[in-house]
C-alpha cells in the first residue's frame, strides 16, 4: 500500500486526509468514498490534502518520496507551468499544466504532462482537478514545484505531442480524449503485458 502522511491542521482551512493517497504513480484502486471525497474537495475552495509522491513521472521536480500539499482553489489561479493534482479514472495524478483550451468547446479542459514523460496526458476537465501542488522542504516550508529539468530532446518530442493534442482539443474535445487514450494504451500496453507475464511466470515457478 502507498505511504500516507496525515494532513496537519491549518487554521481557518478545512483539511481532508483520504487514506492511501497515491500521487504521480501507477494505477491505484481507490475506494468509492475516497474518490467521492476528492471530487468534493475539487469543487470547494480552501481545502488541503497532504500526501507522499510515488512514481517518477515528474522527475527531479517531484521525486518519489516527496511530501506534497494539494491546495484546492479556483481554476482562474492555475497558470501554465503550474503542477496540479487531478483525478484520472481511479488514479490521482500530479502533472504540470502544458496548455489550456481556448475555443468554446475546449475552454473547460487542460492539457497536462509529467516532466519525464514523452507524451502529454489525455485532456483533463477542470472539474477533475483537485488543486495546485506544493512540495515540502526539510525545514517544514511549502514551496511551488520547481520548473521542469527534462532534457531538450524529451522537451522537443513533448512540445510536438502537446501541439497535436491542442489542435485536436480545440476542434473536438471528445475526439481528442479518445485519441489520447488509444495512444496511452499503445504506449503502456507492452510494459503492462510484460509485467503480467513476469508475475505469471513467478507464480508458475513458485
Amino acid at each position: 500500500m502507498p505511504s500516507h502522511e496525515k494532513a496537519d491542521n491549518v487554521p481557518g482551512e478545512p483539511t481532508s486526509s483520504p487514506t492511501d493517497i497515491l500521487v504521480s504513480g501507477p494505477a491505484w484502486k481507490a475506494g468509492i468514498e475516497d474518490l467521492a471525497r476528492f471530487r468534493a474537495l475539487s469543487r470547494k475552495g480552501g481545502g488541503t490534502v497532504h500526501s507522499i509522491v510515488q512514481g517518477t513521472s515528474m522527475g527531479a521536480a517531484l521525486p518519489a518520496g516527496s511530501r506534497i500539499r494539494i491546495r484546492s482553489g479556483s481554476s482562474d489561479s492555475w497558470k501554465m507551468g503550474d503542477v496540479i493534482a487531478f483525478l484520472a479514472g481511479s488514479r490521482v495524478v500530479a502533472h504540470r499544466i502544458a496548455a489550456r483550451g481556448r475555443s468554446r468547446p475546449a475552454r473547460e479542459f487542460l492539457i497536462a504532462q509529467g516532466d519525464e514523460n514523452w507524451l502529454c496526458d489525455p485532456p483533463v476537465h477542470c472539474s477533475a482537478v483537485i488543486g495546485s501542488v506544493e512540495i515540502g522542504t526539510v525545514d517544514g516550508e511549502w514551496l511551488p514545484v520547481a520548473a521542469s529539468k527534462a532534457p531538450w530532446y524529451k522537451r522537443w518530442v513533448a512540445d510536438r505531442s502537446q501541439a497535436a493534442m491542442r489542435g485536436l482539443l480545440e476542434a473536438n474535445p471528445p475526439l481528442a480524449i479518445r485519441v489520447s487514450q488509444v495512444v496511452s494504451w499503445m504506449r503502456m500496453g507492452p510494459s503492462i503485458a510484460f509485467s503480467a507475464g513476469r508475475r505469471f511466470i513467478r507464480n508458475v515457478w513458485n
